[in-house]
């Protein structure tokens, strides 16, 4: 475990003596030096070791030459459950850690609200790292962020960022694969890992699944590659979301590294794509699939492919070491420093509530079902212990919009409110809501669009407001078969 303070020391460490004469070029490949130049370096680097004082051991040494110019992107998610401000925050400093970045920060406004003061100079910065998941962006923020990677720009796609813009071609081409958002067998095959190569599923449906968030092995697949040298061939990432069934045209993907999606845990039994490296005109593409909160984000592993990865992906070399506490095959390890950015690790242990994990897949679930229904609303997803209601847990994402404006004489619509008023009848009388087991009380309006079903200790309860009602009982069923799932 690496606590606060520590963890830089071989940045004042020589090379081993199997990496002198190895010296990596502009584009990433390798040159061998001669036996003089060799012992001109080695000599040199023994004298810094020397001079290094345990004071400048504590901290990173900084970099003689400019920085890198990063930009993160960031603004939206399609719910609560990808914080992007707590996670933006995390991504920043651990590449301003290494002393190579300088790293600037653009909120995007959430599509359809107004762009006009959203103007972001990407010819600044030599690379963007995309913290944001949005259904679209308008056609002159879309040409100039073209333009950008198309002449050279470095591109980081972290996690949920794979999940944006299902309809735009040429971003699902530089991320080579993404789901949710109604992506479909139109967007793409599945892409897996398999014998060596990436192996093609032209199935139909959707795309994008992943299981309850646990620790899980990653394996080196291309371990030449700048970002991936000297890592180890296994090491163990930090509790995390392994997505899988993943959909995109795929073209220029090199993979990185793989994850297997246990079947155990709703997976696939398939390697599946943890980080991949593309190619998009004459930018560089480096796409990880993992990163969903700041727990994960701050797993030594995915710092340190971030930080690489990023490097790679402006200047299409790494110079950064791999650090000496980098997870084993079958151990994790983790910054504290970066854990405690969470105010919920500050809190300490809780007693571990496995409503969240799954009130996460159903509200998804719902997201999914609601889109292909073409319609938009409030999801809200449930649970009480026991056979009355005393407390409840609750989760709700707004799946598009949180409410209908009003139109000439129609007052407009409070989803969220309708929503929780579905919830609320469900919970008194442990019947789907518009049951009509009794007259609706203030406060209700009696209409269908919930469900609620008996689990294994208590009642898991999903509505849905915002399409006919027959149409919000169909995305509620699909919050609770997820609900069943562990409930």
């Amino acid at each position: 475990m690496r606590f606060k303070g520590d963890g830089f020391l071989q940045d004042c460490i020589p090379l081993p003596r199997e990496s002198i004469g190895l010296y990596e070029d502009a584009a990433g490949g390798s040159t061998v030096l001669d036996e003089e130049d060799c012992m001109r370096r080695f000599v040199f680097t023994a004298l810094l070791a020397a001079l290094c004082s345990p004071a400048l051991l504590a901290a990173p040494v900084a970099s003689k030459t400019r920085p890198i110019r990063v930009l993160i992107l960031d603004g939206q998610s399609a719910g609560p459950y990808h914080d992007w401000r707590l996670t933006t925050a995390v991504l920043k400093k651990e590449l301003e850690d290494t002393g190579l970045f300088r790293v600037s920060v653009a909120t995007s406004p959430r599509f359809g609200e107004d762009f006009s003061g959203f103007k972001p100079e990407f010819g600044s910065y030599q690379v963007i790292v995309s913290n944001i998941d949005a259904p679209d962006w308008p056609s002159d923020e879309k040409a100039q962020f073209e333009q950008f990677v198309e002449s050279g720009g470095g591109l980081v796609v972290v996690h949920g960022a794979d999940n944006t813009f299902p309809d735009w071609p040429a971003f699902n081409q530089m991320t080579g694969v993404g789901g949710w958002r109604d992506r479909s067998e139109k967007a793409g095959p599945i892409w897996y890992f398999k014998d060596g190569g990436l192996v093609p599923d032209d199935s139909a449906g959707p795309a994008g699944s992943h299981g309850l968030r646990l620790p899980f092995q990653v394996v080196t697949r291309s371990p030449e590659h700048p970002i991936m040298r000297g890592l180890p061939r296994v090491w163990m990432h930090a509790a995390d979301e392994l997505y899988a069934t993943l959909r995109g045209p795929g073209k220029d993907m090199t993979v990185l590294a793989t994850a297997h999606s246990d079947p155990k845990n709703k997976g696939t039994d398939r390697a599946e794509p943890s980080m991949v490296a593309l190619k998009y005109g004459k930018g560089r593409v480096f796409h990880t699939m993992m990163g969903h909160d700041v727990a994960a984000l701050s797993c030594v592993g995915f710092m340190t492919t971030f930080q690489r990865g990023t490097e790679w992906a402006a200047t299409g070399r790494v110079t950064q070491r791999v650090p000496a506490d980098f997870p084993s095959a079958e151990t994790v390890k983790f910054r504290v420093d970066i854990a405690e950015m969470d105010p919920a690790f500050v809190k300490g242990p809780t007693t571990t509530n496995s409503f969240d994990g799954l009130a996460d897949a159903a509200l998804v679930a719902m997201r999914r079902r609601a889109d292909e229904l073409k319609i938009e609303g409030v999801a809200i997803v449930a649970y009480f212990e026991g056979d009355t209601i005393q407390s409840w847990s609750s989760k709700m994402a707004v799946v598009g919009k949180m409410k209908t404006l009003p139109v000439q004489e129609k007052k407009g619509s409070n989803l969220l409110a309708i929503a929780y008023s579905k919830a609320s009848e469900m919970a008194d009388t442990l019947k789907d809501s518009g049951s009509n087991v009794r007259p609706p009380m203030t406060g209700e309006f009696g209409w269908s669009g919930g469900v609620i079903v008996r689990g294994k200790k208590g009642f898991l309860i999903a509505a849905f407001s915002g399409g006919k009602s027959e149409d919000d009982v169909k995305v509620s069923r699909a919050g609770v078969a997820e609900l069943k799932t562990g409930l």
